[in-house]
C-alpha cells in the first residue's frame, strides 16, 4: 500500500510542475475563455467541478466537520486535483483503514 503513497506524491508533484510551467506559458483567464467557448470545454469543466464537491464530500463523511470540508473546499475550486492528492498523502493511513478491515 505504501507504494500507491509514493505514487500519489511523484504524480503530486509532476502535477504541480506542470501547473507551475503552463502558468509561466500562457494566461489562465485567456485560456479558460477558449475553454469555455467550447461545448466539451464547458462539460470538462462541470465534470471536474462536479469530482471536485464529491471529493468534499468524502472529506465530511471522513472528518465529520463542516468547517474543516470547508477549509479543504475552497483550496480544492482554486486549485483543482492538487488539493485532493495533497489531501490523500497527508491521510493515506485513515483512509486506507476506512476501506481495510
Amino acid at each position: 500500500m505504501i507504494t500507491i503513497k509514493y505514487i500519489a506524491t511523484l504524480v503530486l508533484l509532476l502535477f504541480t510542475a506542470y501547473t507551475v510551467f503552463c502558468s509561466r506559458k500562457e494566461s489562465i483567464v485567456k485560456s479558460a475563455k477558449q475553454v469555455f467557448s467550447l461545448h466539451w470545454g464547458r462539460q470538462v469543466t462541470i465534470d471536474l467541478y462536479i469530482g471536485l464537491f464529491i471529493f468534499s464530500f468524502f472529506i465530511y463523511l471522513i472528518e465529520g466537520d463542516v468547517l474543516i470540508t470547508f477549509l479543504w473546499l475552497v483550496p480544492t475550486l482554486i486549485l483543482g486535483n492538487i488539493v485532493p492528492l495533497i489531501y490523500l498523502i497527508f491521510n493515506f493511513d485513515i483512509l486506507i483503514a476506512h476501506f481495510v478491515s
